[in-house]
């Protein structure tokens, strides 16, 4: 015993013995924790686009080697979902184990929920107007004299069942309290209640015009 403890060179190698057996145990030792998967989906067929899911994610359990449990390896996990034989409705998908994308090693022991719905509906093109929103008066002694959009209408590219109804989309508020002479504005469109697809303009150009009243200096 004294000759280990006072051989330094016997303490350096008992020490990587000790570290290397401990990397060793980890890796071959098993465990088991429970975590939530986001959903991804894929192939979804030409001319639908997904409307609804009932859920966003999964919560599985898996088990296998703690060093395949460490969470920075299991960040970009995901539940992949094929769309390819879906149809316009809600269609009913069963999550399997085949569609997580965790590292090899690891064994799902339970899924949660163990289906999902996903509702898909055609897409869309129409064409709207639109309409700017003013408020407030202009400065005394000027008078509003006409407001123009540009462009004055917009292609929407989305879920059918939502814009079938729709005949225009209305500007963010545009305040023109106290203006003087015509301003030009750049103003959001309010999109945010209406399943878009990516690409659709949400910006215009709106022109106050203010002229001065008859008699007004």
């Amino acid at each position: 015993m004294n000759f280990i403890t006072k051989n330094p060179t016997v303490k350096i190698i008992s020490l990587i013995l000790a570290i290397t057996l401990w990397f060793f145990v980890k890796s071959k030792s098993g465990g088991e924790m429970a975590l939530v998967v986001p959903l991804e989906f894929f192939h979804t067929p030409e001319g639908l686009m997904v409307t609804q899911v009932n859920a966003d994610a999964i919560t599985v359990r898996i088990s296998g080697p703690l060093a395949q449990l460490e969470p920075s390896l299991l960040t970009k996990a995901r539940v992949r979902i094929d769309l390819a034989r879906a149809r316009s409705g809600v269609n009913t998908f069963d999550v399997l184990a085949d569609n997580f994308t965790f590292p090899p090693g690891l064994k799902i022991t339970q899924i949660s929920p163990s289906s999902v719905k996903v509702e898909l509906d055609r897409i869309m093109d129409k064409v709207v107007r639109v309409r700017a929103m003013v408020r407030g008066r202009p400065a005394p002694g000027c008078r509003l004299a006409a407001v123009t959009v540009d462009p004055a209408s917009i292609m929407l590219r989305g879920q059918s069942s939502q814009l079938g109804g729709i005949k225009e989309v209305l500007t963010e508020e545009i305040d023109i309290s106290g203006v003087r002479e015509t301003v030009m504005f750049e103003v959001p469109l309010r999109l945010a209640d209406l399943r878009l697809q990516e690409g659709v303009r949400g910006m215009v150009k709106v022109t106050v015009t203010v002229r001065k009243e008859s008699g007004g200096r």
